[in-house]
C-alpha cells in the first residue's frame, strides 16, 4: 500500500459550524468521486456527529480496529483501514462510546503523516474547522459546509479567518441544503449575497431536495446524473487540479 519516491498525499479538511448540514455526506461523495477518477482516497472519520461514515457505507459491523487504535499504535493504519471500493478506504470512528474523547495535535499530525505516505488524497471529516487538534501545517485544503441561512455569513467568515491565520489559502465553500425558494423570497440568502459578504467564490451549491435527506449506501456510491453528484464532481475536479 505504501508509496516510494517521497510521494506525499494531500490533506483535505471538511468541517461545518452547523449540525445536520450534510457535511459527512459531502465528505463521502467527494471521496467516491475522486476514487472514481483514479485517485487513491482515504476517508478519515473524526466527527462526533450522530451518524458515522461507517454507518452510511454499511460497514459498521466490519470494524475491527478504528482511528483511536491507530493513534494508540494498537494497530497499523493499513490494518484499520476498511476497503469500501476500488481506490477508496475508510479509517472509521470508534463504535465504543467515549473511546475518542480527546485528540492531541501530535496524534493528528502523526496520523495524517502516516496516511499521506499511502494515499493520494486524505479527506478528514471533523466537526468544526476550529477543532483544537488540527495541525494546519499538514493541511492542504479546507472545505466549510453550510447552507444559505443568514447565520452562514458569520460562520463561513469565522472558518475563513482560521484558515487565513495559518496562511492556508485553499479554502472552499460548499452550500448544501440550499433553499432556492426562500432565497428568491429574501428570507434566506442567495449565492450573490454570500459571495459579497464573505468575499469568497460560491461555485458549489447543492439544492435542498428531499431525496438527498435519506441518503443510503447505494446513493453514496452512485455516480448517476443528479444535481448532488454533478456539484461534487465539479468540486472534486477542482481539488484534483489543485493537487
Amino acid at each position: 500500500m505504501y508509496r516510494c519516491g517521497g510521494f506525499m498525499g494531500k490533506i483535505v479538511l471538511v468541517g461545518s459550524q452547523k449540525r445536520d448540514i450534510g457535511k459527512t455526506v459531502v465528505c463521502i461523495k467527494t471521496g467516491v468521486s475522486l476514487s472514481d477518477a483514479g485517485s487513491k482516497v482515504l476517508l478519515v472519520d473524526l466527527s462526533a456527529g450522530k451518524k458515522k461514515i461507517s454507518e452510511y457505507l454499511n460497514v459498521n459491523e466490519d470494524i475491527i480496529y478504528d482511528i483511536k487504535d491507530v493513534m494508540d499504535s494498537t494497530c497499523t493504519l493499513e490494518q484499520a483501514a476498511i476497503e469500501i471500493k476500488e481506490n477508496l478506504w475508510l479509517l472509521p470512528y470508534p463504535r465504543i462510546v467515549d473511546k475518542l474523547n480527546d485528540v492531541s495535535i501530535e496524534e493528528f499530525k502523526k496520523l495524517v503523516e502516516s496516511a499521506s505516505g499511502a494515499y493520494d488524497v486524505i479527506i478528514v471529516d471533523i466537526d468544526k474547522i476550529s477543532m483544537s487538534f488540527v495541525d494546519f501545517e499538514k493541511v492542504n485544503a479546507v472545505v466549510t459546509v453550510n447552507n444559505n441561512d443568514f447565520s452562514c455569513i458569520r460562520e463561513i467568515n469565522a472558518d475563513k479567518q482560521i484558515a487565513r491565520k495559518f496562511d492556508l489559502k485553499d479554502i472552499h465553500i460548499i452550500l448544501n441544503k440550499f433553499n432556492k425558494k426562500k432565497a428568491s423570497r429574501g428570507t434566506m440568502l442567495n449565492s450573490k449575497d454570500i459571495k459579497k459578504m464573505t468575499e469568497m467564490d460560491v461555485n458549489f451549491i447543492i439544492e435542498d431536495i428531499a431525496a438527498y435527506e435519506n441518503a443510503d449506501c447505494e446513493f453514496m456510491l452512485s455516480s448517476m446524473e443528479n444535481s448532488f453528484n454533478n456539484t461534487i464532481k465539479k468540486f472534486s475536479s477542482l481539488i484534483h487540479s489543485r493537487f
